[in-house]
């Protein structure tokens, strides 16, 4: 009897006692402005959870989530863990919810003043800003050279004291400073208030700069999302263009009269006063091959600006060169080019050339480009032969690692560990298959995406698989896998790979193309970001902890692989 009392008194010590770990919110104390909110975490695994007295799916892992609705004012919501043998564990979250007000001003003042641009500027003639102003209602208005603001009043929404305005800038401004709005009372009083950013007049002269630094780019616009603006290119460093405005931190540079792009004031030298402008007649083009890589040599004469796209079925690049006309007239292509079938030119507008390159087969492999001296050098990859995955070298970068933690699930496992862990699995499956690869990061490192780049340059393999996991504020509506692509060549990668991700029973959140993942902008080689799940939620992440659908997660990515290699097998161009 004795020996029966001991080896049961583990177990009674050993009963489970019951806790709740939130990840999200990160305090129990808030004001919020929204009334939906979203609780994340963990309790022990095989616990029951309350939130308000109702039940919440607990996962296997512990993890779960879950969507509060808040009434006005003060909310105090209860959370109880019970484990299996009865013991309890609550926690209390308190929730200030402020719903969002118009700004009405009563007082004679002006509460708020936003400008478009939104960063301080030097703009040229035919620039345009525009200007909101949020103060005392039934005032009139006034700012550049005294033009008066119209207030805007919506019957409908019962708005008033919203005064907006455009103003043209001219070749006689002399733009020197934050701009100055006058608010007038109809007793004649005033007061006045400037806006946060400044605008000056940019130099009427024409202004040059000439690209420098790491991996120089050109975005499209200034707007931005998480990843930054959408860009354009990336640049060879040397490469001049007309520079006509500034943005906080970025230069308008003008490609074409009708067409403007922006880069980093850090990637951009501006040279002296007098400097000619980028401009150059295109000579003799030469196509020819070597042992592993087929070549377009342009005859530039000058370093002039250009963006690249990819296309499949047919294969083909175009590169668009922006300050060019073309004379050309002799393009000598030798039978060493094994890639290239045919190139040619189209003048697209005033001062933009496009070069054509046409590939034999439906799917491009990449490509890189260059200048040497004034030359433009575009080196083409070759489509691998035989077109089988032993064959093959794949590139696999494990996503953040080191202090670039990433995404935390519910349970707190993190996304720098967990796409690590998917990488080597991968590789693992790889490798049994014969096929050679090559990991950005095998620890727990820090890697810039430059490096990575840089690495991947180094490594030249023949595709490459960036492997990342998603996260959302939302962890209980919003799950699923997806992948991205940039260049719209190299879609049919990650549109193999994400029909067999989702075959695992993973929902949908879609095959996404011009994403602006840097390694996707790479255009050495066909690419694919896979976003395997939404960490941030309990049930993929869940799906992403346990070991055999793990083993589903790299049998889909093979079969996508695979996929993508037959369908590259089934047609040639003639």
């Amino acid at each position: 009897m004795g020996f029966i009392a001991f080896c049961c008194l583990p177990f009674l010590v050993q009963a489970q006692r019951p806790f709740i770990r939130l990840q999200q919110p990160s305090r129990t104390t808030l004001v919020v402005h929204d009334s939906i909110q979203y609780l994340s975490g963990a309790t022990c695994k095989g616990c029951r959870l309350t939130v308000q007295d109702t039940p919440v799916k607990v996962f296997a892992t512990g993890g779960f989530a879950a969507k509060l609705k808040l009434h006005p004012g003060q909310n105090q919501i209860s959370l109880l863990a019970r484990s299996e043998e009865g013991l309890t564990h609550s926690l209390f979250l308190h929730y200030d919810y402020q719903p969002p007000q118009p700004l009405v001003v009563k007082d004679f003042a002006i509460a708020r003043i936003e400008a478009q641009p939104e960063m301080s500027s030097w703009l040229l003639p035919g620039d345009i800003i525009h200007l909101k102003l949020i103060a005392q209602a039934g005032c009139k208005a006034y700012w550049i050279h005294h033009l008066p603001l119209t207030e805007m009043v919506s019957e409908e929404d019962s708005l008033a004291g919203i005064y907006e305005g455009n103003y043209l800038v001219t070749a006689q401004d002399q733009l020197n400073g934050p701009i100055q709005v006058t608010l007038e009372q109809a007793n004649g009083q005033t007061i006045t208030a400037s806006t946060p950013q400044a605008f000056y007049s940019w130099p009427a002269t024409p202004v040059v700069g000439q690209t420098t630094g790491d991996r120089p780019f050109m975005q499209y616009s200034l707007g931005e999302d998480r990843l930054g603006a959408a860009k354009r290119s990336y640049l060879d460093t040397g490469i001049r263009m007309q520079v006509d405005g500034r943005f906080g931190f970025f230069y308008r540079v003008k490609l074409a009269p009708d067409q403007h792009a922006y880069v980093p004031v850090d990637n951009l030298e501006l040279l002296p006063d007098g400097t000619a402008l980028p401009h150059a007649i295109l000579g003799n083009w030469k196509v020819w091959g070597d042992s592993l890589f087929d070549y377009l040599q342009v005859q530039v004469g000058a370093r002039l600006p250009y963006d690249v796209h990819l296309y499949d079925h047919p294969g083909r690049i175009v590169i668009r060169l922006y300050g060019a006309v073309s004379n050309t007239n002799w393009i000598f292509q030798y039978l060493s080019a094994k890639e290239i079938e045919d190139v040619h030119l189209y003048t697209a507008a005033d001062g933009v050339v496009e070069i054509h390159i046409l590939l034999r087969h439906p799917q491009p492999w990449g490509c890189s480009l260059q200048y040497e001296g004034n030359a433009l050098l575009v080196r083409v990859k070759r489509q691998p032969n035989p077109l089988s995955l032993p064959h093959l070298r794949i590139a696999i970068d494990a996503g953040h690692g080191g202090n670039n933690l990433g995404a935390k699930g519910p349970t707190g496992a993190q996304e720098k560990d967990l796409t690590l862990l998917l990488a080597k699995e991968l590789q693992a499956a790889l490798r049994r298959l014969g096929v050679q690869t090559f990991m950005t990061r095998t620890h727990d490192t820090t890697l810039s995406m430059l490096e990575r780049e840089n690495l991947l340059r180094q490594a030249n393999p023949d595709l490459l698989l960036s492997i990342h996991l998603n996260a959302s504020d939302n962890p209980v509506e919003v799950s699923g896998t997806s992948t991205y692509y940039h260049y719209a060549g190299f879609r049919t990668l990650s549109l193999a790979i994400y029909h067999h991700l989702v075959e695992t029973g993973l929902h949908e959140f879609g095959n996404v193309g011009n994403f602006n993942f840097a390694l996707n902008g790479l255009t050495d080689f066909p690419n694919a970001l896979i976003e395997v799940a939404f960490l941030s939620n309990p049930a993929d992440e869940a799906h992403v902890l346990d070991p055999e659908f793990r083993k589903k997660i790299i049998h889909a990515i093979i079969a996508g692989l695979k996929d993508f290699l037959d369908n590259c097998k089934k047609v040639s161009t003639p």
